[in-house]
């Protein structure tokens, strides 16, 4: 979604829309890039970190003496 409307949005207003670039940061920008954050560590983060941290084998270091 962000990667669009970052063409989506300059195109408009290019075009005449009615609106500032403070408003397309703010409205748009700064919650589209939260949500994406957010549902990539919700979606994909967690169930990656639930399903395979405890699953790998557990790392041992070897010590010369």
């Amino acid at each position: 979604h962000s990667i669009v409307n970052m063409f989506l949005f300059p195109f408009s207003l290019i075009m005449g829309g009615e609106f500032t670039v403070a408003d397309y940061l703010l409205w748009n920008e700064l919650p589209v890039a939260l949500g994406n954050l957010v549902g990539g560590l919700v979606f994909v983060g967690l169930p990656i970190y639930f399903t395979h941290a405890k699953t790998s084998a557990a790392r041992k270091l070897k010590v010369k003496a």
